[in-house]
């Protein structure tokens, strides 16, 4: 490549005189936190919530959230077999069971039919992710939730800054979970958020988080490096949709033995984690990756479908087609390829093309 991939994260003066600041005025050391307050109010404003509770990871942000729904023991919890692993596992956690539904053909998260074929009186919420960019259908989410008393929780940890007509994702469910780990588009090496407009679930979540300090702390260090991101997150996403579109484009007149997928969708303003290629074929995915890598081409395997799991553990109500196949032929590019200058795309896309 003529062109380099740049470093993540990304070392910036604002974020270096934010943790100085945090340093010399002792703040690192205090329990409550002018940084830590200062981001609170920051993400309430960004993500227009009433409430918001940092913890340790986003996968800590996913129980926490299942806790203040209410799920215990004996309970079923809906989530689309095509997602992160862990919002399965922290199911299981709580002696829940997990309700598998199948991707959307639209975009990958849960498809709304699925989810309402899914239904049983045992089921209390419902897990929608948006993933690779894209944003699942969650105003019709929202709308089935509400009418079958389940609570929604929507993961934002992959698209922080997505906004769905005008509304960031985030503010659509009962409860939402923000992720700050090491490769996220926000990021403090670990961290997250839960985000809720509801005093009923934030109460909750007091209860199980203040012990009466907090259990599941973010510090005050990580939550000066987050300040500033945030202020640039806006910016951060224009110039990688931008790329995204261009990528889009490049492919649109190739052939199809390798698609890419950006997010295109009317009254969508994406937010890229990973941008999703789709080749045609499980074997040409792993051949692509696995020369990608040696290439230093940030290329890796999108999630696998949770449906291969056993019936013991999970209740598989529809087929799970569309989670097998993607979870055959999805591979991702990571954001920070999204940062390249716009006069490389083309021969980003010939490499990938090479490959």
């Amino acid at each position: 490549m003529s062109f380099s991939i740049p470093a993540w994260p990304r070392q910036t003066p604002e974020i270096s005189k934010s943790v100085m600041q945090c340093m010399q005025t002792g703040d690192w050391g205090q329990y409550e936190s002018q940084a830590k307050n200062e981001l609170i109010t920051a993400l309430q404003a960004f993500f227009q919530v009433e409430q918001v509770r940092l913890c340790c990871s986003g996968t800590a942000a996913i129980e926490l959230s299942l806790r203040a729904a209410g799920v215990a023991s004996g309970d079923e919890v809906i989530v689309c077999a095509f997602d992160y692993p862990g919002n399965f596992r922290c199911i299981e956690l709580l002696g829940a069971k997990p309700v598998l539904v199948d991707v959307s053909p639209t975009n990958f998260g849960p498809d709304v039919q699925s989810v309402a074929a899914a239904a049983s009186d045992r089921v209390r919420a419902v897990i929608a992710s948006h993933l690779y960019g894209h944003a699942c259908d969650i105003a019709s989410l929202r709308e089935l939730c509400d009418a079958n008393r389940w609570v929604l929780i929507e993961d934002a940890c992959q698209t922080p800054g997505l906004r769905v007509g005008g509304r960031p994702a985030g503010s659509f469910g009962h409860l939402a979970t923000l992720s700050f780990g090491g490769s996220k588009p926000l990021t403090s090496g670990n961290g997250g958020a839960v985000l809720t407009s509801e005093n009923r679930f934030a109460a909750r979540l007091a209860g199980f988080i203040d012990r009466p300090s907090d259990a599941f702390a973010l510090s005050a260090l990580q939550a000066s490096v987050l300040v500033p991101q945030l202020e640039g997150l806006a910016a951060l996403n224009e110039q990688q949709n931008q790329i995204a579109r261009r990528i889009g484009q490049e492919f649109d007149s190739q052939d199809a033995i390798l698609q890419c997928l950006p997010e295109i969708s009317e009254g969508v303003e994406p937010a890229y984690y990973k941008l999703a290629l789709r080749a045609d074929s499980m074997a040409h995915r792993d051949r692509l990756i696995a020369t990608a890598l040696q290439c230093n081409m940030p290329l890796g395997t999108g999630f696998r479908s949770m449906g291969r799991s056993s019936e013991r553990r999970c209740r598989k109500p529809v087929p799970l087609e569309q989670a097998e196949l993607l979870a055959n032929q999805i591979c991702v590019l990571d954001h920070r390829a999204l940062l390249i200058d716009e006069a490389d795309v083309s021969e980003l896309c010939q490499i990938l093309r090479k490959l």
